[in-house]
């Protein structure tokens, strides 16, 4: 037994110390271990209802594995989750029908169990496969570890019935928790594709406002012990606007973009209001607004028209990106936020930052309460009866959106069922992973946010404060010391043109390197790089110099890099490249051709940068 365990537990050693140390530290008393008839070790537990069962076949479970295998349609699949480990019989079967091109990963919720069939199977085989992963209690951290340059995009769940019956809930939750990380994951890569471009245009566009613009830090850990109003723009915020009212001079409050047009419109003037989402839509939200004495806090890559709209003092945030850190090197800092894809997120991190103490969130439903996806009274409530004609009225228009993506029903803050989407259970684990002890949920209605008070606006009794937030708001900003804006300017003219004849530089050998790589393509295609490795090696060289010509741009590099993230992660992350063929080449063809495109939508930006801030 111990040189089997010493075996196998030297071979996941190499591959990953983490779980070679979870098993190594793991108890195995809890596991009894019994023989089949086929004479196979089979682990006996304790099921939930605390009676003992065996986790694999008593009669063979090498057989009941290879049924497993046989019956689960992994045809097209790139990767394989299944919900179990016991003692690998059926992960061996899985790994042996699927082959080395599809990835599977085993999910168990016991470190002894593993521990276990670490000292009674030889694993070698199973272990040093090289696409098989075993994780014992993973979370988000870990899931990203073993999925960080694996595709996920074609995925299947498959639940191992032995361990399943041993802890039902464990497997329903983590099952739930890997389902939002992989979606999670996939919005990334479609939100690159979408956005890209898109936020590379809008940051060039705002350059001469960020240049001059106050910095949301300057307002971090002012507001210390004062609480803050989150009000996001759910559809239950009609419920808590005389909550809000009646709080504004006790509270910062803080709106969202979508939210703000509904609390002005009952005479609640926040004390800030984010917006991030780089879409116009966005800015028609403050079209037609009334000067007003609320701070905008904006990301910088928000649309112009946002700024031109709205009629009050305006901050913005940092950077997000990195690679286009340079704007915040010559203007100066101004404060990063968290980001978990939606406003609110946003939002309620901003509030943490401000020292405010608790967060309040109003209006956060993350669910289709009152079979509404907005607020009654935002843009996007009143873009639905823009929308009608004979044929398509508000409640059909509204139902298209409820029905638009599979529904999915959780428990509901206020007891019941809350029916709510994949897409918002993404948010509603991003602020349950907060483990926040000072965010209170006081939405009207909705989802249960898990791990924090869901409380009725009349269990809060919120002090009177001694100082206003508008007073505190009007200290900074006149307190603020700013570099001149001409010389501020002046440098980051100088860096964008700097860039713009590294850039002018670097096209021509892009555009060689595309060529010869659709040329490494081609032969490789052909078969023909097996007769002619010569001319295979001396492309290979030609590429290697076009690639130390780009690593040695040392001023737009990263902005080069920012406009072709889409590219970067759907390599990096396995993703199908669109070229109906996996050889090196076309992996090259696609990087080469991204990165053109990438120095000539540079190039424009650049020159549109210069004008703005000269």
């Amino acid at each position: 037994m111990k040189t089997v365990y010493k075996k196998n537990i030297d071979i996941i050693t190499k591959t990953d110390t983490l779980l070679a140390a979870q098993i190594s530290s793991a108890a195995v008393e809890c596991i009894e271990v019994s023989v089949s008839k086929s004479g196979l070790p089979v682990p006996v537990a304790a099921a939930s209802d605390g009676k003992p069962m065996m986790v694999h076949s008593r009669v063979d479970p090498v057989r009941e594995a290879e049924r497993f295998s046989a019956e689960a349609d992994i045809t097209g699949k790139d990767l394989v989750v299944i919900l179990g480990f016991g003692f690998g019989y059926h992960c061996e079967a899985m790994v042996a029908v699927a082959g080395s091109g599809v990835n599977i990963i085993a999910v168990d919720c016991s470190p002894s169990m593993a521990r276990a069939a670490s000292e009674n199977r030889d694993l070698s085989e199973l272990f040093s496969a090289g696409n098989f992963f075993l994780l014992l209690k993973p979370d988000e951290e870990s899931l990203a570890r073993v999925l960080k340059g694996r595709s996920s995009k074609s995925v299947i769940f498959i639940t191992h019935r032995g361990s399943y019956q041993l802890n039902r809930q464990y497997y329903e939750n983590v099952l739930t928790m890997m389902k939002s990380f992989i979606s999670t994951k996939d919005v990334n890569i479609a939100t690159l594709a979408r956005f890209e471009k898109t936020w590379c245009s809008n940051i060039a566009r705002n350059i001469g406002t960020v240049a001059g613009a106050a910095g949301a830090n300057l307002f971090f850990d002012k507001f210390k012990g004062m609480p803050a109003i989150v009000a996001a723009a759910g559809p239950s915020l009609t419920a808590s606007l005389e909550f809000i009212k009646s709080n504004m001079d006790r509270c910062v409050v803080v709106a969202v973009d979508t939210s703000y047009k509904i609390l002005a419109d009952n005479g609640i003037i926040p004390h800030f209001c984010m917006s991030v989402d780089p879409q116009l839509i966005n800015a028609r939200y403050f079209e037609g607004s009334s000067a007003t004495e609320t701070v905008l806090v904006a990301d910088p890559t928000v649309h112009p028209s946002v700024f031109r709209f709205f009629k009050g003092r305006r901050a913005v945030t940092g950077v997000a990106f990195d690679m286009m850190k340079w704007i915040e090197d010559i203007s100066g800092r101004k404060g990063d936020l968290a980001h978990g894809g939606s406003v609110s997120t946003n939002a309620y991190d901003f509030a943490r930052r401000l020292g405010a103490s608790p967060v309040i969130m109003v209006g956060q439903d993350l669910a289709f309460t009152w079979g509404l996806a907005h607020a009654k009274g935002s843009y996007l409530d009143e873009q639905i009866h823009n929308k009608t004609f004979r044929f398509m009225n508000a409640q059909m228009t509204n139902r298209r959106q409820l029905t638009y993506l599979p529904p999915v029903f959780v428990a509901g803050s206020r007891g019941g069922l809350a029916r709510t989407t994949q897409k918002m259970m993404i948010f509603k684990t991003w602020f349950e992973n907060r483990n926040d002890p000072d965010l209170i949920n006081a939405t009207a209605a909705g989802v249960l946010l898990k791990g924090m008070p869901n409380v009725e606006h009349a269990g809060l009794k919120i002090p009177d404060s001694a100082v206003s937030p508008r007073n505190i708001i009007n200290e900074v900003l006149s307190s603020a010391m700013n570099e001149p804006l001409t010389a501020v300017r002046k440098k980051l003219a100088s860096r964008v043109n700097d860039m713009a004849r590294e850039i002018d530089e670097l096209i021509p050998v892009l555009e060689k390197a595309l060529a010869q790589a659709d040329e490494l393509s081609a032969m490789i295609e052909s078969g023909k790089d097996k007769s002619d490795p010569g001319k295979v090696g001396y492309i290979l060289s030609k590429l290697e110099d076009a690639d130390t010509l780009i690593e040695s741009g040392s001023r737009s590099k990263g902005m080069l890099s920012f406009a072709m993230q889409r590219v970067i992660h759907t390599i990096t992350e396995g993703y199908d490249t669109g070229t109906g063929t996996d050889n090196a080449g076309a992996r090259s063809v696609f990087l080469y051709s991204g990165m053109l495109e990438a120095a000539h939508f540079n190039a424009k930006l650049l020159a549109k940068m210069n004008i703005i801030l000269s």
